[in-house]
């Protein structure tokens, strides 16, 4: 008999009318529809509000909520979420991606499981392409079990996952939100939950979503050196001696920059750092970076 678990499936949406309707449609197919859908519209200047409106009269078959507030950003719109979230696990669905029709009954039905054990933070599912293949390497074993930072940290493993998060966790661990940033790396949830609790890794696909070969776009490094602050967070969640030496030094450079961006002196980027030895190091190459990267992106 199938074990029933309240799911909330969160979806944080900016200008994303013309998509919504293909997500919605997912969420109808589900074959088991005991679960929350939970909408944060991050001030929207299109017809989303119209559009969720429309919803009211098409007697949808699970239980949903829309809320809207003043533009932030992604993090913003997750971290105003917290109040509504009726659901054990929370379950990340972007407004311009939909779901497998078995995605609910899964996690439904593989979560109870492990829902008992206290050092696990949630489970960790595939995101796919349309022609059904996945955007990750296959875990070593299905059902791995696993923590974020020594798994797919420290051994580079590299591509989107669909993250089930306990909402418990989710709300203990606010993104920080800085004035006038609208950028914060969901990798630093992960990173901090990493360091104590450990992740489900299943070979399993429940979530489809375009992706764009190539890393990370112009626009997308411009952002981030936009939010200096939010990604000095994001940077110090990978300088603690749980990740390898190869991926602090990485982030060390990052630092560099976003704490150029910010405007920090050399001797308070070394004290925010947490770890003035190595920040020593790499303060030329991190700062021949950040004027490189200043030129081509934020001219």
């Amino acid at each position: 008999m199938l074990n029933c678990l309240m799911v909330t499936v969160l979806t944080p949406t900016y200008n994303r009318v013309n998509t919504l309707p293909k997500l919605v449609d997912s969420l109808c197919r589900q074959t088991r529809t005991d679960f929350q859908w939970l909408v944060i519209d991050d001030g929207s200047t299109d017809d989303t509000e119209a559009y969720m409106e429309t919803l009211k009269q098409q007697n949808l078959p699970f239980e949903w909520e829309y809320h809207k507030k003043e533009n932030g950003g992604k993090h913003t719109a997750l971290n105003a979420a917290h109040p509504y979230i009726k659901g054990d696990v929370v379950l990340i669905l972007d407004s311009d991606d939909y779901l497998t029709p078995d995605a609910v009954e899964t996690v439904e039905r593989e979560w109870p499981c492990y829902r008992n054990r206290p050092d696990l933070c949630g489970m960790s599912y595939f995101r796919g392409k349309e022609d059904g293949t996945h955007l990750s390497v296959a875990n070593p074993a299905d059902f791995y079990v696993a923590d974020h930072l020594h798994y797919r940290v420290n051994q580079g493993i590299r591509g989107d996952h669909c993250e089930i998060v306990r909402a418990d966790l989710f709300k203990k661990y606010p993104f920080p939100v800085y004035p006038n940033e609208r950028f914060m790396a969901e990798s630093w949830l992960w990173n901090t939950m990493a360091l104590n609790y450990k992740t489900v890794y299943r070979n399993k696909t429940i979530y489809i979503c375009e992706y764009l070969e190539g890393g990370l776009t112009k626009s997308g490094r411009a952002l981030r050196m936009k939010s200096p602050l939010g990604m000095m967070d994001d940077c110090r969640s990978y300088l603690n001696d749980e990740v390898c030496l190869k991926v602090r030094v990485k982030e060390m450079l990052l630092y560099w920059v976003y704490a150029r961006c910010a405007g920090y002196s050399f001797a308070k980027a070394l004290s925010t750092s947490g770890r003035p030895v190595g920040m020593t190091l790499t303060a030329i190459p991190g700062w021949m970076l950040y004027f490189y990267w200043k030129k081509k992106y934020l001219k």
